[in-house]
């Protein structure tokens, strides 16, 4: 499930550090929709901090570390994820460009480990697996505290073989 590039796409440029940003998400993996709630955190004009829960019970908490690059804003991340059975590592690069006003594009690359999270008491269920994680996206800001945006999701499986794609339609809710 690739979820955490929309944690940074639509706050990537906002101005207002120390103010929250509250999203919610919904997409489509594998048949199954998934609802999820995120915040983030622009604490100083480069460091943010993000968190997201979903549906599913899946917990994650991330930082990232960005600079504007000539138009592009460009971010590298790193987070940490628990699911019941597994720990998950994330990191990678997060680029995005403003075209106007209200809209803006964005790419996002990440590799990501899972571990058993039970594997250290049972030698049996230890395992890990790592994905390659590709997103593109537009978001589109139609007032000043609401953004919409789109997402779509190639996961490659490194471990396993085989790939994942998903689309994404995400809300962001941006309290005065």
């Amino acid at each position: 499930m690739t979820l955490l590039c929309a944690l940074f796409a639509v706050p990537c440029f906002s101005a207002d550090y120390k103010m929250p940003e509250f999203g919610l998400d919904v997409s489509n993996t594998d048949n199954e929709w998934i609802v999820t709630a995120s915040g983030y955190l622009q604490a100083t004009e480069e460091w943010n901090i993000s968190a997201e829960i979903d549906s599913t019970g899946y917990l994650e908490l991330g930082t990232g570390y960005g600079v504007m690059l000539g138009q592009f804003y460009t971010e590298a991340f790193v987070s940490y994820g628990r699911a019941d059975l597994f720990d998950v590592y994330d990191a990678g690069v997060f680029t995005g460009t403003a075209l106007g006003e209200d809209w803006m594009v964005y790419a996002n690359s990440s590799h990501e480990w899972r571990k058993s999270a039970i594997g250290k008491s049972f030698p049996a269920f230890e395992n890990t697996t790592r994905e390659w994680k590709n997103t593109i996206g537009a978001s589109y800001t139609p007032i000043e505290f609401v953004s919409l945006g789109y997402a779509y999701n190639y996961d490659k499986k490194l471990t396993e073989g085989g790939h994942r794609t998903n689309h994404e339609v995400r809300i962001t809710l941006k309290p005065k």
